[in-house]
């Protein structure tokens, strides 16, 4: 075999070798940077979440029961509401006021009382209450879902959220309203 043909068909050998060596490690650092992400840091009084409320076009707030999502077409519009139950229930259907019966509000600024280490979050919050996601019309991508969970008393509530876990000044209240289907939502 001639000597220039296998001195290339060796370079392209430890070429390709090292190209996929190469991937492979990138492959497990990009792995590793996404389940390890550090936690962030927060200090009481900050906002975690603050968007217009007007500006907001959906939510969806989804618990092991039901699935409740509200939009609407333009902001400030009312809300289309539709929830559906886990459970097998009829869904339900309702229109609601530009500021989702007062609690859009609550969703849209979410302010940190602490942070709680994100290790205790299950053992100081044990109860879940539900994953929300807020679109607003400003941001193109969606945001990352938030996850909420409460006390064993329902007398606090604590949030996981884009590398934050804190104990949040948001009531239990909403909560329970967003849980009440249309009864809750339409303002009579």
């Amino acid at each position: 075999m001639n000597s220039a043909i296998k001195r290339y068909g060796i370079f392209g050998l430890v070429f390709l070798g090292g190209l996929f060596f190469g991937a492979g490690l990138s492959q497990f650092v990009s792995h590793d940077q996404v389940t390890a992400s550090p936690e962030q840091k927060i200090a009481a009084d900050t906002q975690i979440i603050s968007l217009l409320g007007e500006e907001v076009m959906s939510l969806t707030y989804h618990t092991e029961a039901l699935t409740l999502t509200a939009q609407r077409s333009k902001p400030a519009d009312p809300f289309a509401v539709q929830i559906t139950f886990a459970d097998g229930r009829k869904p339900q259907q309702c229109l609601t006021s530009p500021d989702l019966a007062g609690l859009l509000g609550d969703f849209s600024t979410i302010t940190a009382k602490r942070q709680i280490q994100s290790p205790r979050f299950e053992a100081e919050f044990p109860q879940p209450l539900g994953t929300l996601e807020i679109r607003d019309r400003i941001v193109a991508e969606a945001p990352p879902a938030m996850l909420f969970r409460t006390t064993a008393n329902r007398q606090a509530v604590a949030l996981s959220y884009d590398g934050y876990t804190a104990e949040v000044r948001t009531s239990i209240d909403g909560f329970v309203k967003l849980e009440g289907g249309c009864e809750a939502l339409v303002q009579r």
